[in-house]
């Protein structure tokens, strides 16, 4: 089974974040409690950027993902969308590397991270057998990890996604290990804010 892995980046216009947060949380709930093949759905703030958002989907397979955009709750997002998102709207284009999570609930401590890494040419291997390696033992060993996900870019193998989520603060901290590929991606993090939580 092929899970859908998608990442959209959007703009909100100026005093329309309430609006946007709530018809997202709407297309959220509802898909991720009505719809099987809808595994899960992140909102995400950036941090320094507040009108700058990231929608996280994670479906079943494909036909999952036709299904969700045939749903009302995505009807009614699309309806809503002109007058609460600006031009800046982008689907990157990526392929699961590895997803792994767990089911919690958000509180005001809960912490995401989401960057972006560039490997060098004729390192994508050693690369990818180092972070899965460490993401695995992460999310099986470590209770303070919710949610661990890589994606490689379909055009670009060498451009590398990840989404993480942490119960807090020491549990974004405790993840860094000794390994320096590792500890390189945890050091150039970017923290947002995490707006809905992940149910299944």
């Amino acid at each position: 089974m092929l899970l859908i892995f998608n990442i959209f980046e959007l703009g909100v216009k100026e005093n329309k974040k309430n609006a946007y947060v709530a018809v997202g949380k709407n297309n959220i709930t509802k898909s991720v409690f009505n719809d099987k093949g809808t595994l899960g759905m992140y909102l995400v703030q950036e941090k320094g950027k507040p009108n700058m958002t990231y929608m996280f989907e994670v479906y079943e397979d494909e036909k999952s993902y036709q299904e969700h955009i045939k749903s009302e709750q995505y009807k009614e997002f699309l309806r809503q969308s002109p007058t609460i998102l600006t031009n800046h709207k982008k689907k990157i284009q990526v392929m699961p590397e590895y997803m792994g999570d767990k089911k919690f609930v958000q509180t005001r401590n809960t912490r995401v991270n989401y960057v972006t890494v560039d490997v060098k040419e004729g390192f994508n291997d050693a690369f990818r057998e180092i972070v899965l390696d460490e993401m695995k033992q992460s999310i099986k060993k470590e209770e303070g990890v919710y949610v661990i996900y890589a994606a490689t870019t379909t055009e670009n193998p060498n451009k590398w996604y990840f989404f993480e989520i942490y119960e807090n603060e020491k549990a974004k901290l405790g993840n860094v290990t000794p390994n320096s590929a590792y500890q390189q991606i945890a050091n150039g993090l970017l923290n947002t804010r995490a707006i809905e939580e992940r149910n299944k």
